[in-house]
């Protein structure tokens, strides 16, 4: 499969599946569990939070039946006593879509997925902010911290949002490239990627969403205040992610209020996928838990 700017659009569909497999499955394992069988991939987190990339289904097989797939995926999740995200692609899942329909499940949001087929230009940060690339524990606590804010959950307990967001371990090892910016000793954003397949996904951007009182921040520029923090620290992700990790091209999932981040970056739509809330059904005691 050729995976440089020559890639048709199938052979990005492929690629997209895989790798955005690739990252629940990476998630799932720092205290979740996985269960994948018939092309069926059911993550579930450390926490019963139904965060999407924490607790969820993603069929990989369209001759699984839908209604099956929802049954397999109702028995993993109700023996957990959770609620998850059924992911739906628009390149393969329109049965699972129509399911969904029938089953009156509600549309959480539907994800554009984007392609980078090379590195752009040298994106610098704004005038005074540092990009800390994270390699020691402070930077990486930061980082989730960042995660937790940007979500509105910055109250949270540490040891809570690593098990609802990422374990901050999980960024130490070879194929993650992940950037927070500093302001005056203060982190701002962060983003990161993650590299499967030879391909750079892009994930995990967050910016502060407000800063706290006292808090300096950068002069304004020609980006805004805050603005631009995040596009560098994926610059940044992506440098490593070509230059030292074997990525070729760069993907990503994002929601539409995040689409122009990536997209200052060249990246452009090709596909999306849907994502529906599942709410608990809770299972018989002496039901296994499947996984």
């Amino acid at each position: 499969m050729t995976t440089d700017a020559t890639s048709t659009r199938d052979e990005l569909l492929v690629l997209a599946d895989l790798t955005l497999a690739e990252y629940l499955r990476y998630l799932a394992r720092y205290g979740g569990a996985i269960l994948e069988q018939d092309g069926l991939l059911l993550f579930a987190g450390a926490h019963r939070q139904p965060n999407p990339y924490r607790n969820g289904a993603l069929r990989l097989d369209p001759s699984l039946p839908s209604d099956e797939a929802l049954r397999r995926a109702g028995r993993f999740f109700g023996a957990r006593r959770t609620s998850y995200a059924l992911w739906a692609r628009e390149h393969g899942d329109r049965d699972l879509e129509q399911a969904a329909v029938r089953a009156t499940l509600r549309e959480l949001e539907r994800l554009p997925e984007l392609v980078l087929h090379e590195l752009p230009e040298y994106l610098p940060p704004p005038d005074g902010v540092e990009l800390r690339r994270a390699l020691d524990e402070r930077t990486r606590e930061d980082y989730l911290a960042l995660v937790a804010d940007a979500w509105g959950m910055g109250a949270m307990p540490r040891e809570v949002a690593a098990r609802v967001f990422f374990d901050p371990d999980s960024l130490d090892v070879q194929n993650v490239a992940a950037f927070v910016a500093y302001y005056d000793g203060l982190p701002l954003s962060a983003a990161m990627t993650h590299i499967s397949h030879e391909v750079a996904l892009g994930c995990q951007a967050a910016t502060i969403r407000r800063p706290k009182k006292g808090q300096n921040l950068p002069r304004p520029g020609p980006r805004g205040e805050t603005r631009g923090l995040a596009e560098s620290c994926l610059w940044a992700a992506l440098a490593v992610s070509f230059s030292e990790l074997g990525a070729r091209l760069s993907l990503c999932q994002t929601s539409n209020l995040g689409a122009p981040v990536w997209q200052a970056l060249g990246y452009r739509p090709f596909t999306s996928y849907a994502r529906y809330v599942v709410p608990m059904t809770p299972q018989p005691a002496s039901t296994p838990a499947g996984g």
